[in-house]
C-alpha cells in the first residue's frame, strides 16, 4: 500500500496494512463515533459547558464566580492604595496594629499578622487570625436589642423595659432583679388588680395577710366596737349578755314604761301611823299601843297571862282565848276555891 503525504498514520495487523489520514481521524472524532464519554474512570471526550472556556490551542479553563483569589500580602496598617479589587480578591496582613481607614469595612479596628481581607463587592471583610473561616461579617439587631462595638467585636445589650402611664403599651426590654422578684411572688393565674396583701384595723383582724389571709371581727363590748348578735324577745326578757336590742324592741319597752305611774307625790299618815324621811325616801312606822295611845301590841304567852305569874306585863295584850284558858274553867263545879 503506497503511503501518501496526507496519511497521518500507518498500521499493520495480521499481515493487513491500514492507513489513516488526519482528515479521516478528525471526522471520526467529531462524529463521536466510537468515542466514549469521559468519566471519573473512563478516558473520553468532553464538551465545554457553563463556567468553562477553551483556547484555540485546546487549553480548558474554569471560571468560578465569587471564588477567593489570593492576591498576595499587604500591610493593613498602611493605605491599600489602588488595588482594582474584584469580588473574592484576598490579601493577607503582614503587620500588627490598627487598620488604615483606606481598608473600607474594618478601618480603625485592631489587626494582627495573618488576618485576611476579602473584597465583597462594596467593602473589605476582615477574617481575623488568618483562620480561613469567614466568621461574622456584620451584626444588626431589632429593639429591645441594642448593637454596639464593631463587626468583628460586636457588643449586644437589651434595653430596659418601660411601662406606660396608662398601664397599656410601653416598650419591651429587660427586667431588673427587683421586677423579677415581684413576678416570682405572683401566684399562677393571678390577674391585674389581684390583692397581694390584706391588713385590717380593729375590730377587723387579719392573719397571714400576704399569702392566705384569714379575716375575723372582734366581739363588741362596752369598751370596744365589734360584732354583736341581735337579741330576740326571750333574750330581752332574760337579760342575755352580749346581745343588742333593736330599736323596735326598745320602743315597745319605753311605751310600756310610760304607761306606769311609778311616782308617789306624797305620803301622809294618821295616828298611830307616823311618816318620816325625805320626799324620795319615806319611812313609815306605827306607834306602840298603850293605855292612852292606839297602836300595835305584842301578844302575851299563856304563862305570862297565868293568875300566878310573878311579873305580869303592862304592855302585852291578852287574847280572849288566853283569858279563857286561865280564868274561865270549862266546868265551874270543879273549882275548889275562888281565885
Amino acid at each position: 500500500m503506497p503511503v501518501q503525504s496526507a496519511d497521518l498514520m500507518l498500521l499493520q495487523q495480521a499481515g493487513t496494512q491500514y492507513k489513516v489520514s488526519a482528515g479521516t481521524l478528525k471526522a471520526f472524532m467529531q462524529s463521536d463515533a466510537g468515542l466514549p464519554i469521559a468519566s471519573a474512570s473512563t478516558l473520553g471526550g468532553i464538551k465545554v459547558g457553563a463556567n468553562l472556556s477553551i483556547t484555540s490551542e485546546g487549553v480548558l479553563s474554569a471560571e468560578v464566580s465569587g471564588a477567593l483569589v489570593y492576591m498576595g500580602t499587604k500591610n493593613f496598617t498602611a493605605s491599600p492604595g489602588s488595588l482594582n479589587q474584584q469580588v473574592g480578591h484576598l490579601y493577607v496582613n503582614t503587620t500588627n496594629g490598627t487598620a488604615n481607614a483606606g481598608w473600607v469595612g474594618f478601618g480603625g479596628e485592631a489587626v494582627n499578622i495573618g488576618d485576611m481581607a476579602i473584597w465583597n463587592g462594596s467593602a473589605w471583610d476582615l477574617n481575623a487570625s488568618g483562620s480561613g473561616e469567614q466568621g461574622v461579617l456584620s451584626v444588626s439587631s431589632t429593639a429591645p436589642l441594642v448593637t454596639g462595638g464593631t463587626a468583628s467585636n460586636p457588643n449586644l445589650s437589651i434595653s430596659a423595659a418601660t411601662p406606660s402611664s396608662s398601664g397599656v403599651g410601653g416598650s419591651a426590654g429587660s427586667l431588673s432583679a427587683v421586677d423579677k422578684e415581684k413576678l416570682d411572688g405572683i401566684s399562677s393565674g393571678a390577674a391585674p388588680g389581684t390583692v397581694t396583701n390584706v391588713s385590717g384595723t380593729a375590730p377587723i383582724d387579719v392573719v397571714n395577710g400576704g399569702t392566705t389571709p384569714s379575716i375575723s371581727i372582734d366581739n363588741g363590748t362596752t369598751q370596744a366596737v365589734g360584732a354583736v348578735r341581735l337579741a330576740d324577745d326571750a333574750a330581752v326578757q332574760s337579760g342575755v349578755a352580749g346581745r343588742v336590742v333593736q330599736a323596735n324592741q326598745l320602743k315597745a319597752t319605753n311605751d310600756s314604761i310610760s304607761n306606769i305611774d311609778v311616782g308617789i307625790e306624797g305620803i301622809t299618815g294618821s295616828d298611830p301611823i307616823v311618816v318620816t324621811g325625805t320626799s324620795s325616801n319615806k319611812q313609815i312606822a306605827v306607834k306602840d299601843g298603850t293605855t292612852t295611845q292606839k297602836g300595835v301590841l305584842e301578844l302575851a304567852t299563856s304563862s305570862q297571862t297565868a293568875w300566878d305569874f310573878a311579873n305580869p306585863s303592862t304592855a302585852l295584850a291578852v287574847t280572849p282565848s288566853g283569858i279563857r284558858a286561865n280564868y274561865m274553867p270549862l266546868n265551874i263545879n270543879l273549882l275548889d276555891e275562888l281565885p
